[in-house]
């Protein structure tokens, strides 16, 4: 650079500004992702209003695999059997029970009877009338009477020890007999008013129906009888679901008579069905103990048994007796079973309730298992029952020695 002679140079030139750095960024925190909400669970019956919410969430993954859905009503009757073949090994140990409570409570009778069938062929009318009129028609009253009595409690546990068997096979999550004993404790007097509830109706229709029969087709025994199961399931099918709806849904008899008309309008010829099974294992009861007494009689007829046989024909004789009434109490399960499974197969599938059987579960709060504070240890047999066996034998005694009176 030349001096321009001016005495001053100019001034160096200024350095460049470093170009100013664009902001950066802040990063914000993401935002917390919403807790996923579970989705409600869908009701099973559109039909169903929000006042009862349990038949609404019934479903529970949780506690195993969903039961399967409601057949149609062209194959109930064959997932009913296919229900009932699941379950065969449970069932046999419940007829084996409710056999043994007919033995000791109804046994007694039978042998008396029996033991006066014997003595009134070596005695005179008279003087066996004379003896029904005294101590030994009143043993034999005791007798009937705590057989009768044996006879109620083997049919309500039947009922409801079958629903629970039935229904933790449908639900995929089988129950014992201990446990389903243990239900069929919980429910008993439930389900006897759910039975009240369902035979008042059916029974008053029954009555009059028989009564108009009776005046037109005097003759026609037959006819009469299936006019009348059928009515009976007609107008019994909107209560069809109470057994179910106590014992596996877990509720009082009045509502399980609510639920019972909701689950009858999914599907009412289904519950027509189911209806007619429960009103045809009376009818299967009383023809198997008929043609079962009648093998049993021709049995003993060709081995030469009977009234007049000896000492050792008439030990024969008594322990077909007692073969029979054990034999009694196992098709009085079997029968009830049948009769009632078209109704669990029809209420699980269209409701998935089986919450009732939550409680004899293991961790349940009547766990047969665990001895709970405040409960009563589990028996198989209770302490009635026991006492009923010993008065059956008692009474049975007691006719033996009236009976060994005789002149």
């Amino acid at each position: 650079m030349t001096d321009d002679g001016s005495g001053s140079s100019p001034p160096p030139p200024a350095d460049p500004e470093p170009p100013a750095e664009a902001p950066t960024p802040i990063e914000l925190a993401p935002a917390a992702e919403p807790t996923p909400r579970s989705e409600p669970v869908p009701p099973l019956l559109p039909a169903l209003p929000p006042p009862i919410p349990p038949l609404d969430q019934l479903a529970r993954p949780s506690l195993g695999p969903p039961a399967d859905p409601a057949p149609s009503t062209r194959r109930l009757v064959g997932a009913s059997f296919d229900l009932l073949s699941k379950s065969s090994e449970e069932m046999r140990r419940g007829s084996f029970y409710i056999g043994a409570i007919v033995l000791g409570t109804g046994g007694g009778y039978a042998l008396a009877v029996w033991a006066l069938q014997v003595a009134s062929v070596h005695t005179s009318v008279g003087a066996a009338e004379s003896a029904l009129s005294g101590a030994l028609g009143g043993w034999l009253a005791l007798a009937g009477f705590v057989g009768a009595l044996g006879l109620i409690v083997a049919g309500v546990e039947s009922r409801a020890m079958a629903a629970a068997i039935l229904g933790g096979q449908l639900a995929g999550r089988p129950v014992s007999v201990h446990a389903a004993l243990a239900r069929s404790r919980a429910t008993f007097w439930r389900v006897i008013a759910a039975a009240i509830i369902l035979a008042v109706p059916v029974g008053i229709v029954q009555a009059i129906l028989v009564a108009l029969l009776a005046r037109a087709f005097p003759e026609a025994t037959e006819l009469s009888t299936a006019l009348t199961v059928f009515t009976a399931a007609v107008v019994g099918a909107p209560l069809a679901y109470l057994l179910t709806s106590v014992v596996l849904g877990d509720v009082d008899p009045m509502e399980a008579t609510r639920r019972s008309f909701l689950v009858f309008g999914a599907r009412k010829w289904a519950a027509v069905l189911v209806a007619l099974f429960e009103s045809g294992a009376q009818l299967l009861i009383l023809l198997g103990v008929s043609a079962g007494l009648d093998v049993a009689l021709r049995v003993l007829g060709t081995l030469g048994l009977g009234v007049d046989s000896g000492v050792a024909g008439l030990a024969l004789t008594s322990l077909a007796i007692v073969v029979g009434v054990f034999a009694l109490g196992t098709l009085l399960f079997t029968v009830t079973a049948l009769s009632i499974a078209p109704q669990v197969v029809m209420f699980v599938g269209l409701t998935h309730a089986t919450m009732g059987l939550d409680h004899v579960r293991p961790g349940g709060d009547r766990d047969p298992d665990v001895a709970h504070v405040g409960q009563r240890r589990f028996r198989r047999f209770t302490r009635s029952m026991l006492l009923g066996f010993v008065l059956s034998a008692v009474a049975l005694i007691g006719a033996l020695v009236a009976i060994h009176a005789f002149p």
